[in-house]
């Protein structure tokens, strides 16, 4: 099940968020509608037209505005029996007069509800109606449910395929692109040349569509991610050779809208860490490029990242221990979140497709003149394999899917790499 409460924010007191007054100076058109309202408001306009107002409720634009609702509803939810996870205050468990668990994932004013004892989904939403109104409440229940623009479909047990069609077909309508690609970028990606700068109507054509495109990218389109992740480095002074990336990374997904990413459970919800790097590939700068994933269980990423890393790098042995160190972190929280959420999932697994990189990390330090200079925070993972909640694990080339996000890659390799990291069929 899905939720919505409209105009969720206006429920909270926002005198509630620390004691301090939060006062919003209304412009000439809003103060115009207010005196509509109420005349008697004509004493407090000022020579410009405006109307200063101090909020009583939680008004949409303020700083305090999504905590104050969080804490309202928070508060409604742990007095209905709810706890939230102990890794994330946004996931919410209760277990159901039938026995069963069920959860509650808020993001703002929405909510996405799971249960296999349906009786749960009814308790709560006749809570959430009593609270804040018949009216003011919106839920869609099914196997199939879009929720924060991506569609979540459930009908296969075990499975849940996401997509972002919808989003997808109104970006592509929009950027005026009609030619399509088999892959999202060209083999010179990451070369930047003195090329000539956009100027603002185009400037702000890049901007728009790469965010546009970090958001799918991020969710549903993985592959992708390589591509994104050096635009985004370029949204500061873009130039033509940027323009022309983009459009091809538009034009990859006018041949490709339908694709998203399968999440498959399988037998338990085992933690899973591919981590890859591409050594030096940002000629401009000499740097390395990460790309990494996390599944959950059987295949599916349930999590993925594509950056340029921080610091320069001597060898490709240190980049993959930099890309490992640094992604390591987020694979033990989603050990510790699903254990906040009563699931024993045993080691994170670290999958590593460089030999080098694995035997720094099983010693914990330098071992050489060469590895000497490399930074010892790079090599806490050893901590993490003596306390038993990580192994690290050897991977062939071959399968290491994580590579697709730190390089373009082009032909049969992509979509290879692709079919393993998505798990599209």
């Amino acid at each position: 099940m899905t939720v919505d409460v409209g105009g969720a924010f206006l429920h909270a007191d926002i005198k509630l968020a620390g004691g301090e007054l939060v006062h919003v100076e209304l412009d000439e058109i809003m103060a115009r509608f207010l005196l509509e309202l109420d005349p008697s408001y004509q004493r407090y306009r000022t020579r410009r037209g405006t109307i200063l107002v101090e909020l009583d409720r939680a008004l949409y634009g303020t700083i305090q505005a999504a905590r104050c609702w969080y804490d309202l509803l928070s508060k409604e939810l742990k007095g209905w029996g709810y706890k939230a996870n102990q890794y994330d205050p946004c996931v919410f468990n209760k277990t159901s007069r039938g026995g069963e668990q069920c959860t509650i994932v808020l993001h703002v004013d929405d909510m996405m509800v799971s249960c296999v004892d349906e009786s749960a989904l009814e308790d709560l939403s006749r809570s959430l109606r009593s609270r804040f109104g018949d009216d003011k409440v919106t839920e869609h229940r099914g196997q199939v449910l879009d929720f924060l623009a991506m569609t979540f479909d459930f009908t296969v047990p075990g499975e849940a395929r996401v997509t972002m069609r919808r989003l997808v077909d109104d970006i592509l309508e929009g950027c005026g692109v009609e030619r399509s690609y088999a892959t999202p970028a060209i083999d010179q990606l990451f070369d930047v040349r003195d090329a000539l700068k956009l100027g603002v109507t185009e400037g702000d054509y890049f901007r728009t569509y790469v965010a546009k495109l970090l958001f799918v990218a991020k969710r549903v389109k993985p592959e992708m991610l390589a591509a994104v992740a050096f635009l985004t480095t370029r949204t500061v002074a873009p130039d033509e050779d940027d323009l022309g990336k983009l459009r091809r990374a538009l034009g990859y997904l006018l041949g490709d809208r339908e694709r998203g990413i399968v999440l498959r459970i399988g037998d338990q919800p085992c933690v899973r860490a591919y981590v890859d790097a591409a050594y030096g590939v940002h000629t401009s700068s000499g740097r390395s490029h990460s790309g990494c994933a996390t599944v959950v269980g059987a295949a599916g990423p349930s999590h993925v990242k594509s950056s340029k890393q921080k610091i320069v790098t001597k060898s490709s042995t240190e980049a993959e221990l930099v890309a490992s160190s640094d992604y390591a972190s987020h694979a033990l929280w989603v050990r510790n979140f699903l254990r906040g959420q009563g699931y024993e999932t045993g080691p994170v697994v670290l999958y590593q497709d460089n030999m080098s990189a694995m035997a720094l990390m099983k010693r914990g330090g330098p071992a050489s003149e060469r590895s000497r200079h490399i930074d010892i925070r790079q090599f806490w993972v050893k901590e993490r394999v003596d306390a038993g909640e990580m192994v690290v694990r050897h991977l062939p080339t071959a399968l290491m899917f994580a590579n697709i996000m730190t390089k373009p890659l082009q032909g049969q390799q992509f979509v290879a790499e692709r079919a393993m990291l998505t798990n599209w069929p």
